[in-house]
């Protein structure tokens, strides 16, 4: 018995140190317990981070929410500009049309909506035919535009190369009817069979920028099938790019039948631009009295970037 109870004697007192160095490692490892201060203050720096965090996505939404509106009154107010430039091209073919001697172009009105706009007709036998106009023609003016001689005489060969598949293909033609033999065909040669479709295929001309393209188009056709273009019928600015005389220029109404081209710029009150272009065929055929070839976008033309003047011209464009 005296044994047993100094075992169990010696187990407890080996126990009890090892539960005081738990106790102690415990107490170690898991530190001083925070303070209810402590805890609150730390909840409060959360909430107010929160609060700044909610604060920035509101900001954001309501920021984003502002830029949609605006895009979308710009996108709106284009759109009504661009239906007042078509308005405006109806309106000079039906003035073109219509047997009153007093209207001439170029002319400034107001729309019914308020708009002003700024409507010019061009006679395309007064531009240049890059299908028929000379080497000589091609030179001076893209010499010109390009203000770089060098560079206009390239692109004038260029223009004049681009056209020579009609003529390959035209002798070809006449050699093999002679021959009794079927003409070979040429994928190439059959989308260039007829020269430029299009002044827009001056991009495809070899040193043409698209600076230049834009300014060439103003003053190009292929519909006139003339060497050189009419003078009386050129703009006062083509005149003085060929280095024609200015005087006795005066607006006139277009003759008719005729190819022309309406350019209809219009601004609204809310400072929108839209500028829009109609190539237009009169007297084409006996069913109809016009037919409108192709529709394009129109560039601001150099030095007619003017601000919107304060007071509206008091002629209106249709008299109600």
């Amino acid at each position: 018995m005296c044994e047993r109870g100094r075992s169990v004697r010696a187990q407890s007192m080996s126990v009890g140190p090892a539960l005081h160095r738990m106790r102690y490692r415990r107490g170690a490892t898991n530190g001083p317990r925070p303070s209810l201060r402590e805890r609150r203050g730390f909840a409060l720096i959360t909430v107010v981070w929160g609060l700044g965090l909610l604060t920035l996505l509101g900001a954001a939404v309501i920021v984003g929410a502002r830029y949609r509106a605006r895009a979308a009154t710009a996108d709106g107010s284009v759109l009504s500009s661009a239906a007042a430039a078509e308005s405006a091209v109806n309106f000079a073919i039906a003035s073109i049309l219509s047997p009153t001697p007093n209207i001439s172009f170029p002319m400034k009105c107001r729309l019914p909506g308020g708009e002003q706009a700024e409507i010019m007709v061009e006679e395309e036998v007064g531009k240049i035919d890059i299908n028929a106009a000379s080497l000589t023609t091609l030179e001076h003016f893209f010499s010109a535009a390009a203000h770089d001689k060098a560079l206009g005489s390239r692109i004038a060969q260029n223009i004049v190369n681009f056209r020579k598949p009609l003529q390959r293909r035209e002798t070809a033609t006449q050699t093999t009817s002679s021959s009794n033999q079927p003409a070979p065909t040429n994928p190439a040669n059959e989308i260039k069979s007829s020269g430029f479709s299009t002044i827009l295929e001056l991009d495809q001309v070899d040193g043409m920028s698209p600076a230049l393209l834009r300014f060439a188009l103003r003053y190009t056709t292929t519909l006139s099938g003339r060497v050189e273009p009419a003078p009386d019928a050129m703009t006062p600015a083509l005149r003085l790019l060929m280095g024609l005389d200015q005087g006795g220029m005066e607006p006139r109404r277009p003759t008719l039948p005729g190819q022309f081209t309406i350019r209809a710029d219009v601004r609204a009150s809310d400072g929108s631009r839209y500028i829009r272009e109609a190539l237009v065929s009169f007297g084409a055929s006996s069913a109809q009295p016009f037919a409108i070839r192709e529709w394009r976008r129109g560039d601001i033309m150099g030095g007619s970037a003017r601000p919107l003047p304060a007071r509206k011209p008091a002629q209106a464009c249709i008299k109600l």
